[in-house]
This record gives structure tokens, C-alpha cells and sequence, in this order.
């Protein structure tokens, strides 16, 4: 006996020596040739770039011109790499693990006959293929271990007579991105703990039970879309198994012998060859079986068994696949060759009613109904939420997320339908109809329905849930195929039925496995088994024991190797850069040295907790060498209980927490769909991702960071409507207390929370809702309660200081400030001091040991904004600058003022009353894109074609700079595809001010609100009305000098003198009385203006070509164009004001459009029309 290895390492061997000896008494002889071929060289090439390194790559194979494999390490740059040399010339094809079949043949046998020069392929080509001349293997992306690396690179060179070239284009992101895969696919703790809570659901009425992988997935919360994840139930369970909480059974059918009906073999294979029931294959399969069947009985009579093959053995000693045994032995059944078995069981609840599963059934057949109308032969796009949207119009009732991917799952199990997820949240799915014949389709889901309709009332019957059975938890109720075939033929002979349906075993298997799928009745065993069912028989009948981490101990050192293998393969890389030689030896030293003799030589030391690192050592200081002390406790700590982290301005509270993300994923074994991050506003989840994305590359694409409303509508399986974002919080924690939300969308091991003083109490009962649902859930929420000035909305920093008191979260405290200088930093903490009842006990401090300027000019004066503007226009500050106020109206006058005194000047405004989509910029841009329901996917070349006609047509208005930087953002946020529906919520849920850009030597202007999360070297505050609102306004107010980084300057009224402390600033007196501003200046909006004079269609094409900036002429109802003819009307509201102001002596001046927006008439026919929201300018005379 000789066994033969390529890339054996030497416990390996030990290990295959030792079984033989063991198992066997055979002694092997080892002979081992060296791990290095002498006719292959190989080089490796640091290329950092990704440009140069696809560059590179493409030089290499003009270069050698012979056949040549490429090998990478994702499926998706498979294909796009490929397509990539294709399309500069090179002849290439793509091989991976996740293409069809029939492609993966053909480009497989292409390469090898030589049509095709390149293969791009993941691991997944190699193994088994020889083909003797190829010249040359590049390693586009390094292996993730030594091992693979040679069995890769030893596809070149078979042909001993031709030397080879073997090239590794060296980056070591690509390390971290192996690491990535690893924390991703790898199997945790806290995922085999929820399988053993699903067992323990499922098992809670018997201690067995058989289901498929995909339901147990379902049930411990999974989302069953994810990649491999019947492999990792099946891995968990073997886990479950191995610690001794469960067994496993046979998942394969039985066939028993005693159930033969005829006499002798001869009689069965005589009814066989008379039946027509069998083709000629079946034929001669059915008479082996039978045979089979026979031999068992006799041998398992004489020992007293009972004499019964499983299918998979059948199917392992004659040679047929178990499919066809199912179905040859369906036909002995049916031909009464081999008796009826009541094989299949449903389990039916004590509480369970007739009525209710047939009303599922009912439902599901009205869902199918709207499916078979809306799928189509070719390919579609569809956004799910739409599509449930459209599913409860067209069938009256609500339609949950979860009952339409159940059925969409169906028809793909059914290979009804043709499916693939576009996007990472899956919100987007390309579908076809595979069956042409739409006719047949429907034929096939109305006799499901039929046969669903009669098998519910048959097992019903059986048993009398109601009365005879009301005590009992669950009735088994037993069955077989062939026995509900049978009772449905008889009842539609009954019934005379001359449109009678014909039914065969695949049509009533079909609506069992239906029934099965829809969660109208729980059926398991007998064939039905096909269907990857897992039979799962629970050993540990406690339901307080759970899997603990020395259970865990085995797994976790298998993937403590992985990790060391990917450091070992990339120091394997450098080591060839520098000294070829060397490498060649750490190589042979790998595969012959024992692990420990290996590790010792060539990472002793530190070095050797260096391999352990879950990421690359430049990765690791990245994440974690640039925080303080503090700031490192929090990213680090990977205790399970909550954290709350009180951030103090300009501590580092986004830095942490893009950190800490960091961390989750590639140190603490959080995998993506099992984090989640809740903010409060769209900009501040793209800030995140923006980082994030700095810090792990591609890997936040998967990660859910979302606004609270974004998230519920998600749950919800809605679009965001201003109608509709009032109440989703409060019903999506409404869906999710009563069991109605995708188990796979709230089951989380992390809740990440940014600006966590801001919730809301609908806020913290969606928090509350998701930790009732997540025993292990971790909540780390970070916000400061000083900073709290949303309390017009509701928030209130109390929700926050909850997760401290009533769930123990612990906290941190970030107090030192790197943004302000020191006397800036004393001074706030200073003028806070005066709240009451805050959560942080200690100061903030400042990092910077200089001092800034502060200046507090107090008035006697109510007329500040002149002085204010005079003190802007006569400083000589370097930097950045901004102007807070208090409201809206003394931010654009001084705005006004500043421009009028030649400064450069940005006033930051909002969309209060108008969604950016209804800016007529946007608007015109998507109607350039087509948008329509219809259209789910935004074609590349129509979104390049629209950004170019956006910029010809408003590139020299003042809008143009928002529009322009709204689409980077998004272009960003969405590389790969733009979806419509992607683009309409991304407006929905941005804010115009999320778009300006910050740039020197511009005075900003802008209210307080505005400037939150913002900082900048200098800043002037006006505070002068009357401080009704004393503790929202200490804050507001703090947040306003909290800004500044070296330059405050605070003007103020007597309302404010008590509350600003003169300490650590410059104080002034200024006693001039000043007069009334020269100027008054008013953005309008809808509610000063005339909406209904815009709905005459001739005064749309006015209307259609003013632009944002555009002069007006003022009148006494309003504006006109420069020909005199009439723009706008103002309302009788802002004419009052008008008719104040002109009694204090001021005059219309100047006026300009603001705004063209879109607006529609609530409960009218007429459709969008535009409107204009001007500025008007109003004179001192």
C-alpha cells in the first residue's frame, strides 16, 4: 500500500503513519523529494497600487505569451479581472467556485485545449488539472496559506523539460483581506450558542426533530442568504454533537424489507417487467433494488434485526443516485411491489386550527398569483420593498418581508425562477423565469393550491385538535405520499369532477414541501428528506446550560492555525523580495520541520505573538497605535456587558468609534450581519463609512450602518416617505414586540449608537425591543449629554444615562480635547459647570499647553449685528471662520452684511419645507435618468449622460456646487451599482447643509444646529434674545464655543451677561447705541407665498427658466421677471411682515430667486408644479 502527498507537512505525515500503524499494523516507509522544483522560479513583486499592479500583470502575460493561470482570492474579481484583459486584448476566461456548472466545464476545457491563453481562477481550479505547458502562474493576490501557494504555483511546469515562471504581486492588504474572509466565514462562539438556543426552541414539545439546515438557520436568527450557511449549521451542529448536547441521526430514508409484498424475488421482478409504469432504465434499476432489499431481509433475519436499507446505501452498493432510488422506489410502491410505508409525520400544535392553515395557504396563493404576473422571461431588477409594496395592493392585505422572500425562496428551491442579490443588504434582486411557458407555471401553483387545500383538511381530520386532543401541547399525525395520491383520486371520483385533476407523487410531494416552506404545517421525514433535512435528537435536556467557550476550544485552534498560516504565506513574500534563497529554505523548513522547531526558527520571541494578530502588524498599529490610553480601553475592551463612552467635545468620539468597528470585526469575531450602527442623521452613517472604509478597504460595504428611520423602514420592507417617517419607529418596535420582523434583521451581537444623548424615548424603546430579542446583545452607545440640544424633537439624554442605571452599562470618559486651545477648553468647562445633574464627573482637558483668544463684547445695545459684522470685517484671523447664531433670520442678515462689505461669505441653509428631490436641480437630473418604478438599476451611461447636462445647465448658479457634491457623495457611497431606489432614499434622508464644502478663507454662516459635529479655527457668537429656555440653551451654547479652536469672540445681550463666565477671557463694554441694520434680508418659504398661484400651467413656462440666483423685480403683491411679468405672489402672512417693517421704515429693496423647487397640491389632480422661494431684501430708507 502506498499513499502519496504533494504538500504534506510533517504532523500530517506522523498522523497518516500513525492511523496505518494503529488501524491496520502497517508500517509505512517514508520518501520525501523536496519541496522545490527545479524547474520553476519564482519571484515576487511588491506592488502596493492598484493600477500598477494590474499594469504589471498585464506586461507579465504579453511578455512569456504562454498558457498562463491567474489566481485570486474572491469569486467577484474572477470575473471582473478576466473581463478586464479581455477587454485590453488579452484572450482570458474566469473559473470559480459560484459559476454555473456548464461555464465552469466549458472554460475549463477551453483552457486546456488551448483556445484560451488565460485562466482567472480562485482555489477552486487546480486540483485534478494537468495541463503539461503552462508557463506561467501569477498570484494576483497571495494564497492564504503555504500549502495552497505550492499546490497553486505547481500547476506550471508539469512538463519537466520547459522551466516555468511562478510571480506573487505582493500587497499586504491582500493579507488582511484573507484575515477579512476568515473572521467572516469562520464559525463563533456566539453563532453556535444560537443554534443551540434554536434547538432548544424546536426541541422544546419532543427531544427529536428533523429540519434542513436553511430552517435551523432561520430560526437562530440567521440571514439564510448568506454565503455557505447550510455548511455552517452543519458545522455548528457537529460542534453541539461533539460537546455532547445533541446527536445526530440519519438524515437518509429507510426502505424495509418486510415490506416486499411479493412471494418471491421472481414474482416482484415478474410485476416489474409487466408494469408500463417503469422505463427501461427504471426497469433494470427497480429489479437490482429489489434484490438488494432481498439479500438484506435474509442476512438481517438471522441476527433479529429488523431488516431495513437506508437510500444512501442503496444508492453507495448499486451504483444509482439516491434521487433515482426515491424515485424507483416511489414506483414499486405505487405498483403495490413494495407496501405503502406511513413514513411522513406533521407535527400539529394543540392550539393550531384548520381555518388557519388553510387561510396561509389561501394568502400564499394569491402571493403566487401576483408573482407569476409580475416575473417575467428575461431578467428584471427589482427593489423588494417596492415589490411587497405592489404585493399588498394587488392582494389587499399586509404582506411582511419574510412571507415574500419565502415564497421568492421557493420558486428558486422550485427552480421556478432564476435569482441573484445585487447589493449587500439584498434590498435588490435580479429575477427570471426559468419555465417559457407562463400557462404551465400557473397550471402547476393551482394544482399546489388544490392539493395544499385537500392535504390540510386530510390531517386535520386525522386527528381532532380541537376536542379530543386540547390537552396535549403537539399530535403527531402520520401519513404517507402515496396514501394522500390515493385519497385525492378517490375523493375527485366522488365528486364526479369532470374537470378531475390529475395528480402524481411529484405533484403532492411538491405541495407538502410547500406547505413545509410557507410554515402552514410542520412535516418531517420519509423522502421528503431530499430537501437537506437534519435529524437532530437533543441529549441536554436543560435549557439554562449553554455552550460554553471550553466547548469552543477544539474549532478555536483550528482557526488560531488559519491565522498563522496567512502570516507564514506573507512572510514567505518578503522573505523572496529580499533573498531568494532564503525563502526556498523557509519554504522546505516549513513542510519538514515539526510545527514548534518551524515557529522557533523563524518567529521566536515577540514574533511569535505577532502571528497571532488577527491582522497584519502595519494593519494592527494602524487600528490601535494611533489612540491614547483612554481611547484604546474603549476599542479594546471585548467584555460582553454594555459600554456607554461620555465623549467630551473634540475628544475623538467618531475616531473611536470607527475604531471600535474596526476592532469588532477583525479582533472581537463580530461578523458583519451582526453588527449594526444606528445614527441619527444620513451624513453622519456616510461619515462613518467613509472612514471606515479608509481604515478596512472594501469590508464596510456589508456593514449595516444606518439612520434610526433607515433601519425601520428596512424592518418595516418600506420606501421613506416624510408620511410615513412619524410613526415607523414606534410600529417597527410594534412588529418586533409581537413577532412579526425577519428574525435575521434584529438578531445582532453588537448595537453601535452614535450621539446616543440625542434618543428619543421611541429611540430607546427600539433599543430596548432589540436587547429583549438579543440575550447576548452588546450596546456601546457614545454621546455626550452636554451636547443634547435636540430636545425640540424629544431627545433627552435621561435614555442614555438608562443604559448606565437600570442596565449597567460601564462607562468611559473621553476628556481630552485635541481641538481646542487650552484656555478655550478651561472656559467651556467653566461655563457647563453651571448644569445641573450631568453624567461625567471629571473635566474636560486640553491636549494643547498654549492659549487662544477669547473675546466677550457685552451690549447695551438690542442692535448687534453691525458691531458683530465690523468685528469679523476688521480681524485678521487665519483659518477657518464661522458666524452662529440662534435663528435663522440673523444668520442670512449677517450673511447679507458681509457680502455687502466684500467678504467672501457662505450661508449654510437648510430644506426646512422641501425634500432635495424636490429641488428643481435634482429633479431635472432624474428626470435625465428616466426614473421610474420600472426601472430599478440607473444605467452608467445615463447617470455620466445626466451629471454632463446638470453642469451645462446650472453650472454657473449658486446651487450647482450642492448638487455637484451630493452626487460625489453618493457616487461614492455606491461604486459598483446605483439602484433607484438607492439614490431616491439617500435624498430623502440628506439634509441640504450635509453639502457644503468647508473651504479658507470663506466666513461661514450658519444657526448653532447647523454647526454641530463641526469645528473651526475661529468663531463669533451672537447671542441676543431673551434666554427663555435656560438649560437647553446652556447647551446650545455650548456646543456654539466648543467649535472654536483658537478664536472666540462672543457679543451678547444682558440676558446672557450672568451665564458666560469672565474668566480666561478678554471683557469689553461697548455702551454705543446702534441703530436699526441698513438691510433686512428674508429667505421665504412655502408658508410665505402663494402656493396656489403657481398651478396656471403658462406661468410654468415662466417659471421653467429661472435659475437659483436669478433677479427679481419687486412689486407690491410680489415678483416679477425682468419683462414685468409676474413670478410670484406673497401670502397675506408675509405681507403683515412686509407692513411691519415698512412702519419702521424700511422699504422693498432687491430681490433674487433662492430656490426653484417642486411642490403638489395635497388631495388635487393637478400634478408637481414648480414654485419659486425667493430672498428679498428690505432697505432702511
Amino acid at each position: 500500500m502506498s499513499c502519496f502527498t504533494a504538500t504534506a507537512k510533517q504532523k500530517v505525515i506522523e498522523d497518516i503513519k500513525e492511523y496505518f500503524k494503529n488501524k491496520l499494523d502497517i508500517d509505512f516507509e517514508l520518501f520525501r523529494a523536496g519541496s522545490n522544483r527545479t524547474n520553476l522560479r519564482y519571484k515576487v513583486f511588491r506592488r502596493e497600487d492598484k493600477r500598477e499592479k494590474y499594469n504589471n500583470l498585464r506586461e507579465i502575460i504579453e511578455e512569456h505569451h504562454c498558457p498562463t493561470i491567474v489566481y485570486v482570492s474572491r469569486t467577484r474579481t474572477a470575473s471582473e479581472l478576466a473581463a478586464q484583459l479581455v477587454k485590453d486584448g488579452i484572450e482570458a476566461r474566469p473559473y470559480h467556485g459560484r459559476m454555473d456548472v456548464r461555464d465552469k466545464t466549458d472554460n475549463q476545457n477551453a483552457f486546456i485545449a488551448g483556445e484560451v491563453q488565460v485562466m482567472v481562477a480562485t482555489s477552486a481550479f487546480g486540483m485534478g488539472v494537468d495541463k503539461k505547458d503552462v508557463g506561467l502562474v501569477v498570484h494576483y493576490e497571495i494564497s492564504d496559506s503555504l500549502e495552497n501557494y505550492v499546490q497553486e504555483a505547481g500547476r506550471a511546469g508539469r512538463d519537466e523539460h520547459i522551466t516555468a515562471d511562478c510571480f506573487i504581486l505582493f500587497n499586504e492588504e491582500d493579507l488582511n483581506k484573507h484575515f477579512i474572509l476568515l473572521n467572516q466565514t469562520k464559525l463563533h462562539i456566539k453563532e453556535i450558542q444560537q443554534v443551540w438556543k434554536a434547538v432548544k426552541d424546536l426541541t422544546h414539545f419532543r427531544s427529536t426533530v428533523s429540519q434542513s439546515a436553511l430552517e435551523i438557520a432561520r430560526k437562530a436568527g440567521w440571514d439564510d442568504n448568506i454565503a455557505d450557511v447550510e455548511t455552517r449549521v452543519t458545522t455548528a451542529i457537529a460542534a453541539l454533537e461533539e460537546a455532547g448536547y445533541i446527536q445526530r441521526g440519519q438524515n437518509m430514508p429507510q426502505v424495509f424489507a418486510n415490506s416486499i409484498m411479493a412471494q418471491t424475488a421472481q414474482e416482484a421482478i415478474d410485476k416489474i417487467n409487466f408494469s408500463e409504469r417503469f422505463s427501461e432504465k427504471q426497469r433494470e434499476q427497480a429489479i437490482r433494488i429489489i434484490k438488494k432489499l432481498i439479500a438484506t431481509k435474509s442476512r438481517k433475519h438471522l441476527n433479529n434485526e429488523i431488516p431495513e436499507a437506508r437510500v444512501d446505501y442503496i444508492s453507495d452498493h448499486l451504483g444509482i443516485t439516491r434521487e433515482d432510488v426515491i424515485q424507483v422506489v416511489t414506483l414499486l410502491r405505487e405498483e403495490k411491489i413494495l407496501a405503502d410505508a406511513q413514513d411522513l409525520t406533521a407535527y400539529i400544535k394543540g392550539n393550531e386550527s384548520c381555518n388557519r392553515s388553510l387561510e396561509i395557504v389561501r394568502f400564499f396563493n394569491r402571493l403566487d398569483r401576483f408573482l407569476l404576473g409580475t416575473f417575467t422571461e428575461g431578467e428584471n431588477f427589482f427593489n423588494l420593498k417596492e415589490l411587497r409594496e405592489l404585493a399588498e395592493q394587488e392582494v389587499d392585505r399586509s404582506v411582511s418581508p419574510d412571507k415574500l422572500k419565502a415564497l421568492i425562496n421557493f420558486w428558486a428551491e422550485k427552480n421556478w425562477i432564476k435569482r441573484e442579490y445585487q447589493d449587500a443588504a439584498r434590498n435588490h434582486v435580479a429575477i427570471m423565469l426559468v419555465e417559457q411557458n407562463r400557462s404551465l407555471l400557473q397550471e402547476k401553483a393551482d394544482r399546489r393550491y388544490v392539493l395544499s387545500d385537500f392535504i390540510i383538511n386530510v390531517l386535520f381530520d386525522k386527528v381532532d385538535v380541537k376536542v379530543e386532543n386540547a390537552t396535549k401541547e403537539e399530535t403527531l399525525v402520520e401519513f404517507s405520499v402515496l396514501e394522500l395520491k390515493e385519497r385525492f383520486e378517490e375523493e375527485e371520483k366522488r365528486q364526479s369532477n369532470m374537470f378531475r385533476q390529475e395528480v402524481s407523487v411529484e405533484d403532492v410531494e411538491d405541495a407538502l414541501f410547500y406547505l413545509s416552506r410557507i410554515g402552514a404545517l410542520q412535516i418531517e421525514g420519509g423522502f421528503l428528506v431530499v430537501y437537506n433535512k437534519l435529524v437532530v435528537n437533543r441529549v441536554e435536556r436543560s435549557n439554562k446550560i449553554k455552550y460554553k467557550q471550553e466547548d469552543y476550544r477544539k474549532l478555536e485552534l483550528f482557526y488560531e492555525n488559519k491565522i498563522q498560516q496567512i502570516h507564514i504565506v506573507g512572510e514567505y513574500a518578503k522573505k523572496m523580495v529580499e533573498n531568494y534563497q532564503t525563502a526556498l529554505q523557509f519554504v522546505d523548513d516549513y513542510f519538514n520541520l515539526n510545527n514548534s522547531s518551524f515557529l522557533q526558527k523563524y518567529f521566536p520571541g515577540n514574533r511569535k505573538n505577532e502571528i497571532s494578530l488577527r491582522m497584519t502588524r502595519s494593519k494592527y498599529e494602524q487600528i490601535f497605535g494611533e489612540l491614547s490610553e483612554t481611547q484604546l480601553s474603549v476599542v479594546k475592551d471585548s467584555s460582553p456587558g454594555h459600554i456607554v463612552v461620555l465623549a467630551g467635545p473634540g475628544s475623538g468620539k467618531t475616531k473611536v468609534l470607527v475604531h471600535k468597528l474596526a476592532s469588532l470585526l477583525l479582533m472581537e469575531d463580530v461578523k458583519h450581519e451582526q453588527l449594526l450602527m444606528l445614527t441619527f442623521s444620513r451624513a453622519a452613517a456616510n461619515e462613518f463609512r467613509e472612514r471606515l472604509h479608509k481604515l478596512i478597504g472594501n469590508a464596510v460595504g456589508y456593514i449595516e450602518i444606518k439612520t434610526f428611520h433607515s433601519y425601520c423602514f428596512d424592518l418595516l420592507g418600506r420606501q421613506g416617505t416624510l408620511a410615513r417617517s412619524a410613526s415607523v419607529v414606534s410600529d417597527a418596535v410594534g412588529k418586533i414586540n409581537s413577532g412579526e420582523v425577519e428574525s435575521n434583521r434584529i438578531t445582532k451581537t453588537v448595537l453601535v449608537l452614535d450621539e446616543a444623548q440625542d434618543m428619543t424615548s421611541q429611540e430607546f424603546e427600539l433599543v430596548e425591543a432589540l436587547m429583549q430579542k438579543n440575550e447576548e446583545l452588546r450596546v456601546i452607545a457614545v454621546g455626550d449629554d452636554d451636547q443634547n440640544i435636540y430636545g425640540f424633537r424629544g431627545s433627552d439624554s435621561r435614555y442614555m444615562r438608562k443604559l448606565v442605571d437600570k442596565y449597567e452599562a460601564h462607562t468611559y470618559e473621553l476628556l481630552m480635547n485635541y481641538r481646542s486651545k487650552n484656555n478655550l477648553v478651561l472656559f467651556a468647562g467653566l461655563f457647563i459647570s453651571q448644569l445641573p445633574d450631568r453624567m461625567k464627573y471629571s473635566s474636560v482637558v486640553s491636549r494643547e499647553l498654549n492659549d487662544g483668544i477669547i473675546h466677550i463684547t457685552h451690549y447695551k445695545s438690542a442692535k448687534m449685528t453691525f458691531p458683530l459684522v465690523r468685528n469679523v470685517c476688521e480681524s485678521s484671523l487665519t483659518g477657518s471662520t464661522c458666524v452662529l447664531t440662534l435663528t435663522n433670520e440673523d444668520a442670512m442678515l449677517i450673511a447679507f452684511l458681509l457680502q455687502e462689505k466684500g467678504m467672501p461669505v457662505r450661508l449654510v441653509q437648510s430644506n426646512d419645507g422641501f425634500r432635495l428631490s424636490d429641488l428643481n436641480e435634482i429633479h431635472y437630473f432624474n428626470d435625465l435618468l428616466g426614473l421610474s418604478v420600472d426601472a430599478c438599476l440607473i444605467e452608467a451611461e445615463r447617470w455620466e449622460l445626466a451629471k454632463r447636462e446638470l453642469k451645462r445647465n446650472y453650472y454657473d448658479t449658486p446651487s450647482w456646487e450642492i448638487c455637484s457634491n451630493m452626487i460625489e457623495k453618493f457616487e461614492f457611497l455606491y461604486r459598483d451599482r446605483k439602484y433607484r431606489s438607492d439614490w431616491e432614499v439617500f435624498l430623502f434622508e440628506s439634509s441640504l447643509e450635509d453639502f457644503y464644502s468647508y473651504k479658507g478663507g470663506e466666513v461661514y454662516v450658519s444657526t448653532i444646529h447647523k454647526a454641530k459635529g463641526k469645528e473651526f479655527e475661529n468663531v463669533f457668537l451672537l447671542l441676543n434674545d431673551d434666554c427663555k429656555y435656560y438649560e437647553s440653551r446652556l447647551r446650545e451654547i455650548y456646543v456654539a464655543i466648543t467649535r472654536a479652536k483658537q478664536y472666540l469672540s462672543i457679543h451678547l445681550n444682558d440676558s446672557y451677561l450672568n451665564l458666560i463666565p469672565k474668566e480666561y477671557a478678554n471683557f469689553q463694554m461697548d455702551t454705543q447705541e446702534y441703530s436699526m441694520p441698513g438691510y433686512l434680508y428674508f429667505s421665504l418659504t412655502h408658508k410665505d407665498i402663494v402656493l396656489d398661484f403657481f398651478l396656471y400651467p403658462f406661468r410654468q413656462d415662466i417659471i421653467e427658466r429661472l435659475r437659483s440666483g436669478s433677479f427679481l423685480q419687486l412689486t407690491d403683491k410680489g415678483c416679477t421677471d425682468g419683462d414685468g411679468t409676474e413670478i410670484l405672489r406673497f401670502s397675506s402672512k408675509f405681507n403683515a411682515v412686509i407692513k411691519h417693517w415698512q412702519e419702521k421704515g424700511y422699504s422693498l429693496h432687491e430681490a433674487f430667486v433662492n430656490f426653484v423647487v417642486f411642490w403638489k397640491k395635497q388631495d388635487d389632480n393637478v400634478g408637481e408644479v414648480r414654485i419659486v422661494l425667493p430672498k428679498i431684501i428690505l432697505k432702511r430708507i
